[in-house]
């Protein structure tokens, strides 16, 4: 017998106001990536329907459009036209995405001499970039600091939070639940594809700490 579909979304329902900046959280398998990539369009949803008034930048999967032996400006400009900036936008803000990633000193290098998490800078520069010319209604973001370090993790949680605010959305997928709870007024908890909680965010990340408090097992040494 053919094998039973698995259903990443069931029923899942919600309407998020302009200004709205939302924490998406839940397990791993709850169906936030598949969320994500349904709003941008990469997927369509077999049911139902999504309406997104504007145009939609995301940062969805770590690395996805990184050409790896390309030079790291290369990349930036890659990265940037997939982001929806023009080309005079790009080179004149290559200099402050790669200030901002720290990497001025690697214009030159290939991203493949990179580590990980300095490439994973080079995205969020970019992202960054954007949002500051606000050059889209809809931001998405997932687990968007993989792989950096605590400190720049701490100075691009500072950086998002004095962009501005405007009428945009910004909805940002990750574990890191302290972060959110800076970042977000709202937040949407999906379990086992279905929403379980959307509201305030202190309530929201409360309620998925509960839940996975009772879910875990102790940890047996």
């Amino acid at each position: 017998p053919a094998a039973a579909a698995t259903v990443a979304l069931d029923g899942v329902s919600a309407e998020i106001p302009p200004g709205s900046r939302v924490a998406l959280v839940g397990g791993n398998g709850a169906g936030k990536s598949t969320l994500l990539r349904v709003i941008a369009g990469i997927q369509q949803p077999s049911r139902g329907s999504v309406r997104v008034d504007g145009r939609v930048a995301c940062f969805l999967e770590a690395g996805a459009g990184a050409v790896p032996t390309l030079l790291v400006e290369d990349n930036v400009r890659l990265y940037g036209a997939l982001m929806g900036l023009g080309r005079r936008e790009v080179e004149s803000g290559i200099g402050e995405i790669l200030a901002l990633a720290e990497l001025e000193g690697h214009r030159g290098h290939r991203v493949e001499q990179l580590s990980f998490g300095m490439a994973q800078r080079i995205f969020f520069g970019v992202m960054a970039h954007t949002m500051k010319l606000a050059k889209a209604e809809v931001y998405l973001l997932d687990e968007w600091f993989a792989g950096v370090d605590q400190r720049f993790k701490q100075k691009g949680e500072e950086i998002m939070r004095r962009l501005p605010q405007g009428d945009h959305i910004v909805i940002y997928a990750s574990h890191d639940l302290d972060l959110l709870a800076h970042l977000c007024t709202s937040a949407l908890y999906l379990r086992d594809g279905r929403v379980r909680r959307f509201g305030e965010t202190a309530e929201v990340l409360a309620q998925y700490r509960a839940d996975s408090a009772v879910a875990e097992p102790p940890a047996v040494w």
